[in-house]
């Protein structure tokens, strides 16, 4: 239920009553949106949520809203809703950007500004999974890797059916192959688009990997890895930087095998986003 105006002497009904115990709460009527959306005046003491799998906005306007007024927003969908001052102000001391399962309340301190107070949430340098991807045949291809976060940190964990075989891992921008890049060991090399990890055991065995992709959104891309070749000690490990590819974030990685010689028995890579 919207924010209403009372009258001296007027009783009030079971439904007013408890709408004003849900805003005294900071809960308020649910109100779900699918789509980009702009606040009118009957949002004042709801709770909207969002839900879409894009990014969406809300977006605040002035005269619409009194001191006092406050709107409690979350976003429930995996596209980033971002709140967003159309002819009102709109101050905050985090940010407007709401990543899913985040929220916050919009609180007015006049008609025409407003002040957006994030709620506790993932602390920086927290990672979420964002996907976990069985590895199978000689190659799997992870695409849609969320841009919502400032780094990845991807596990690979890779049995392999015969001896001494290596595992690559192909970065893609986009479908445009990384191909430049300079890096601390020569355990580890990076061709043509490939990280490639040698295997430096004598039988079929589990290989562990790790990378980290920094500003992994933008064009110049800082990666940090690691490399346990199944039963031998840390084989490789390696940092550097690569200055290859579009103008778009990473989208997309696959996890291969050297030249295909030899297959994924079963594994699994993990792809954590880092705040």
């Amino acid at each position: 239920m919207a924010k209403q105006t009372f009258t001296t002497g007027q009783v009030l009904t079971a439904a007013q009553m408890t709408s004003l115990q849900q805003t005294a709460m900071l809960g308020g009527a649910a109100s779900a949106k699918t789509a980009s959306y702009t606040l009118v005046a009957a949002d004042a003491g709801t709770a909207i949520s969002m839900s879409n799998a894009s990014a969406t906005t809300i977006t605040v306007n002035t005269a619409l809203f009194a001191a006092g007024d406050v709107v409690n927003i979350t976003n429930l969908g995996a596209g980033t809703c971002t709140i967003t001052a159309g002819t009102a102000t709109v101050n905050t001391a985090a940010s407007l950007a709401l990543a899913q399962y985040e929220s916050g309340v919009l609180e007015f301190i006049s008609t025409s500004s407003a002040v957006f107070v994030k709620s506790a949430g993932a602390s920086a340098n927290s990672m979420t999974l964002l996907s976990t991807t069985t590895l199978s045949g000689t190659s799997t291809t992870i695409s849609s890797i969320s841009q919502d976060y400032t780094n990845l940190a991807i596990y690979i964990s890779a049995p392999l059916y015969s001896a001494a075989a290596a595992l690559r891992v192909k970065l893609y921008n986009n479908n445009n192959s990384k191909t430049s890049g300079v890096f601390g060991s020569t355990a580890a090399s990076i061709s043509s688009g490939y990280i490639d990890f040698a295997n430096t055991t004598t039988q079929a065995d589990t290989i562990t990997s790790w990378l980290e992709l920094k500003q992994y959104t933008t064009n110049n891309i800082g990666i940090a890895g690691g490399h346990y070749g199944g039963t031998t000690a840390l084989s490789s490990v390696f940092a550097g930087a690569d200055s290859g590819g579009g103008v778009n974030g990473m989208t997309s990685i696959v996890v291969t095998t050297v030249a295909g010689t030899s297959t994924f028995s079963s594994g699994t890579c993990r792809i954590y986003g880092v705040k």
